[in-house]
Formats: C-alpha cells, structure tokens, sequence
C-alpha cells in the first residue's frame, strides 16, 4: 500500500482535532485531485485557526510539495491552537537553503526561519490548575464556581442593563470583556477602541486583545489564555479569566 499523500494526513489529522467530518473524497489518484483535495481541507484548517485575513506561513503548493518549514509553521499553528499537552521548545530556528543555478554556477543563500517562540500561557505548560480538577474530579463544585462568576459579572453589567447567561459563549467576541473591564476599573472605555459589532473572527480577537490589555492595565498580571481562547470558546480560559477578576474586584460595589 503506498504511504497516504499530505492531503489525507492533514484531512484525517483536522477532523480528529476539530471532531468534524469534511464532504471530500478519502482518496483521490491524480495529482489535480490531490490538489483540489488539500486546498478544501486547508480552506477548512486555516479557518479553525482564525486565518481569515491574514496570510499564513504555508499554501497548497508548499504542502503539497513536502516544504519542511511550511509543513512546520502548520503543525506548530495546529499544536497551540489544540493547546496538544506537549512541551514545544521554545525559540526554535531553521536554516534554510535557496540554492539557485546560474550560468553553470550554483548559487546558495542562506536565512534562519523562525519556527517557535516563547510560550507562557496556560496552554502549552504541562502542569494542572485548579480549574484542570474542577473539570475532571468536581464538577458539582464547578457549577457552583460558574454560578459565582455569573452572579459577579451580571451585579456589574447591569449597570449597562447588560445580563450574561453562558460564560463561554456570552465572551467570545470580547465585547463584554471590554466593558466590564471599564465597569470594574471606575473608567470609561471609549468605543472607538474597541469593536462593539464585530463582524469576523479577527474582530473578536482583537477585542480579548484589547480586554487584555485593560487588565494589565490596571495591575493585574498576564491572563492566562490566549485571546484565540476565549474566542473559541474555551470554558476553562474564560473562567480562568474571570476568576482572576473576580479575586481582584469581588469588594467592589
């Protein structure tokens, strides 16, 4: 049996992650097919990982053609997205090669392409919180936690005769991160700074961004989330989140 080509791994590899199921073909012989297969499936993994506008480090032909790095900057994307309970190292560089030929001559030029950064959300360490247990050994005592939160956040957004129902999904687009953070620090958060409709994922993100930053703002260390987190609704990084609030601002009136 020949080893499967690129376009059924990652097809195979995005709906074990994202637990969905793509209409494609499970294997397609000619090369055009393969191609017109990969470019679906990646359609579908550049969406999950919020690439909607901006460009991201690898392409059909890149993947298609085995390109090392591309392939890398992917499955590196795929790994944090999926928070995968593995340890990267850390400031991971490659050199890369272009060898062009010249007259008779071979010509090399040589770059280092950067493949990791640092790491120091939540997500990418290996050790547990108490969030972690609450998820797994308590959930009885993780619906009182989450009454609590919404209990807190709801005595605040009704000043704005805002009311929250669901902590992840009622978050995702930052809109009432943003304002509560207002609401919690006594100052006013001008709505040009944030997107009060946001229309895409980007915007979303932006606004957790933003969020983020009124929080270190006002003291408080760096969440522990990434913002892509709470926009995708990740239950654990938005009580994360909120908790952190809630420790710091609970006396308030």
């Amino acid at each position: 049996m020949p080893n499967p080509t690129s376009e059924i791994i990652l097809h195979k590899l995005w709906e074990k992650l994202a637990e969905k199921k793509l209409d494609v073909l499970e294997v397609t012989q000619s090369e055009e097919g393969q191609l017109q297969k990969l470019n679906i499936v990646l359609n579908a993994v550049n969406h999950t990982l919020g690439f909607h506008q901006k460009i991201p480090k690898w392409s059909v032909e890149s993947i298609h053609s085995k390109n090392m790095v591309a392939i890398l900057h992917l499955l590196v994307a795929l790994v944090r997205h999926f928070r995968a309970p593995v340890r990267l190292p850390e400031n991971v560089f490659v050199t890369v090669v272009i060898a062009q030929k010249n007259g008779g001559l071979l010509n090399a030029q040589k770059y280092q392409e950067q493949i990791t950064s640092e790491y120091d959300e939540v997500g990418m360490r290996c050790e547990k919180d108490a969030f972690d247990t609450l998820f797994d050994c308590a959930p009885e005592k993780l619906a009182v936690v989450k009454k609590s939160l919404i209990t807190f956040v709801n005595k605040h957004l009704s000043k704005l005769n805002f009311e929250i129902t669901d902590l992840s999904s009622d978050f995702r687009d930052g809109v009432y991160l943003c304002l509560l953070m207002g609401l919690l620090g006594g100052f006013f958060v001008p709505l040009h700074e944030f997107h009060l409709t946001p229309q895409d994922v980007d915007h979303m993100t932006s606004n957790v961004a933003f969020a983020f930053d009124l929080m270190q703002d006002v003291g408080l260390p760096k969440p522990k989330a990434r913002p892509e987190d709470i926009v995708n609704m990740d239950l654990k990084s938005t009580l994360r989140v909120l908790y952190s609030l809630f420790t710091t601002f609970r006396s308030c009136a």
